[in-house]
Parts: C-alpha cells; sequence; structure tokens
C-alpha cells in the first residue's frame, strides 16, 4: 500500500514530467507567417499589407492573423475542403479579387487546404480574380 506522502510524490513527479512533454512540443511548433504586399479584407475587417504571423488557435477551423508590431489583430474561421497536409514549401494563403478589393479566400497549411466560411458559397477564385501569398514557417 502506498502512503498518501508517497503518492503526492509520484502525482507531482508525473504531473512536472507532463509539464515539460508539453514544453518540449511547444518548442518544435513553427510560426507561420506571411507577407501580404496589399490591403486585405477578413470578412468585414480591412487590413493593411504589412507582415503577418498565422496562428491555429485552440483548433484548426480557428485562424489567428496577427502583425508581427502586434497592432493588428483579426480571427477567421474556417472549413475543411480537404485534410491532407500540404508541404511547407506549398503553403499560401489564396485571395479572391472583388472590384479592386482582395478578400482572403482560403489557406494551404500543415492542415489541408482550408476555406474561410464567410467565402465558402463562393466559387474559388481563378485567373485574374485570384491572388495567392506564400506561407513561410520559421
Amino acid at each position: 500500500m502506498v502512503g498518501p506522502k508517497r503518492l503526492m510524490a509520484i502525482l507531482l513527479s508525473s504531473l512536472a514530467l507532463l509539464i515539460l512533454a508539453g514544453q518540449g512540443m511547444a518548442q518544435k511548433q513553427r510560426i507561420a507567417q506571411a507577407t501580404i504586399p496589399f490591403e486585405f479584407w477578413i470578412a468585414g475587417s480591412r487590413l493593411p499589407a504589412g507582415e503577418y504571423r498565422i496562428e491555429h488557435v485552440e483548433s484548426t477551423a480557428y485562424l489567428l492573423f496577427r502583425s508581427t508590431d502586434g497592432k493588428i489583430v483579426q480571427d477567421a474561421y474556417t472549413l475543411p475542403l480537404d485534410e491532407n497536409p500540404v508541404k511547407e514549401s506549398d503553403a499560401k494563403l489564396v485571395f479572391r479579387i472583388q472590384d479592386g478589393r482582395h478578400y482572403l479566400y482560403e489557406g494551404w497549411g500543415p492542415y489541408g487546404r482550408r476555406v474561410l466560411t464567410t467565402e465558402s458559397g463562393r466559387p474559388a477564385p481563378s485567373g485574374v480574380s485570384r491572388a495567392e501569398v506564400p506561407i513561410i514557417y520559421r
């Protein structure tokens, strides 16, 4: 039979190992960044051209766009088009161009191809109505 002090020591040791393992996993996570050379829209919000970090928050469906200076933060909800991971070299953001405005349409990355919920009812942009920006992982 294990005494209460020994049981507490085992639990605390297990918790410490879990925390350390979680920190090791977090350090392996790479930061997705994109330099977007034009003003763009996510749903009804206008964002200026600039350097953005793209973060998955809590789930693969919720993205957070954060300017590297931290002054701009915008969320985006997505739906999967497929869940086949895209190679880092093929990761990108796809924009739909309409009336001279760039609307974020979809993203390609480690969780596959995902379309913004606000754009999901529209056909995929092509030709002159499409712009692509690569995502770089650091």
